[in-house]
Formats: structure tokens, C-alpha cells, sequence
């Protein structure tokens, strides 16, 4: 986990082989805020957000999600249990 600055925002960032992820957090609280994977289709993204979701939620944290962008991102979320924030 490194800890980024990006347009005034702090972020954590995490990596997964080939994606990387932010993930903003507060108190008691944490979003993913940005994902990318530069081979898709492997799982990268599933296993670096599983573990994401298990790291925050040990630490008594809401872990959720900003809205996905597809359908293959709708699906992460849906089977992962990840709240997606729509609104």
C-alpha cells in the first residue's frame, strides 16, 4: 500500500501484478476510486479488490465502490460483495 496525492486527494494506492488501484479512505471507511489493468481477463483486478475488501472490512471499515464504469466491473463487484456507490 503506498499512500498518493492526486488533484489534492489522498489516496491509497495498491498494485496486483499488472492493475493498480486507489482507493480513498477516511475513519471508518473505504472507496476504490480508480482501477486499471493492463491485461485484462486474468483476475488481477478481482484478486487485488478481494483483498482490498479483506484488509479494510478486518480493519471494521465499509468498504464499497464508485460506479462502475461496465459490465465487467458491475460483476467484480456483485460477486465479490462490494457496495457499488451510484449515487
Amino acid at each position: 500500500i503506498e499512500k498518493i496525492n492526486k488533484l489534492g486527494m489522498p489516496l491509497e494506492q495498491w498494485t496486483n501484478k499488472s492493475c493498480t488501484a486507489e482507493f480513498s479512505v477516511g475513519d471508518d471507511w473505504a472507496t476504490l476510486y480508480f482501477i486499471e489493468s493492463k491485461e485484462e481477463g486474468k483476475g488481477h483486478a478481482t484478486e487485488l479488490l478481494e483483498e482490498a475488501k479483506k484488509h479494510y472490512e478486518s480493519a471494521g471499515m465499509t468498504f464499497g465502490g464508485s460506479v462502475a464504469l461496465n459490465e465487467r466491473m458491475k460483476s467484480i463487484y456483485q460477486r465479490l460483495g462490494i457496495t457499488e456507490y451510484d449515487e
